[in-house]
């Protein structure tokens, strides 16, 4: 089992840019701030995976994501107090599938070989005191 904190606030994956070159061919890029997170999610992983001696697994595994988010310094002290009671929930974008779908391709060829080997997976958005992301790997 690994377990990693990724601090900062969690970019989602989006749709890549598909431009034609000057030979008529398709490319498509995928932008800048969603490649430097996934490098800051995948050098989480590995040390983590140092520290423990881990190494990439090819078996089945379980993935449980928690994208925590600080509260905008705007919110009134009535919907701080409803954010902390648990009354008002991270219901805004980004869309948790895009949240999750950067942190499983990060963790491709560091954790596990491909992303098809999570059998299991739980997403959760929350308010918390600071912008990160918890990832709990299993092995089944």
């Amino acid at each position: 089992m690994i377990e990693f904190k990724v601090e900062g606030r969690p970019v989602p994956q989006p749709r890549p840019r598909v431009y034609r070159t000057a030979t008529g061919k398709s490319k498509a890029v995928n932008s800048r701030q969603s490649i430097n997170y996934k490098r800051i999610v995948k050098y989480a992983a590995l040390s983590e995976m140092n520290k423990q001696q881990l190494t990439m697994t090819d078996r089945p595994l379980a993935m449980s994501l928690t994208f925590v988010f600080a509260p905008p310094k705007s919110y009134t002290k009535k919907k701080l107090e409803a954010v902390k009671s648990g009354e008002l929930r991270y219901t805004k974008k980004p869309d948790l599938d895009n949240l999750a779908k950067a942190i499983l391709d990060a963790c491709n060829n560091t954790v596990y070989k491909d992303d098809s080997q999570i059998i299991t997976l739980s997403i959760n958005k929350e308010y918390g005191h600071t912008d990160h992301v918890a990832v709990e790997i299993t092995q089944l």
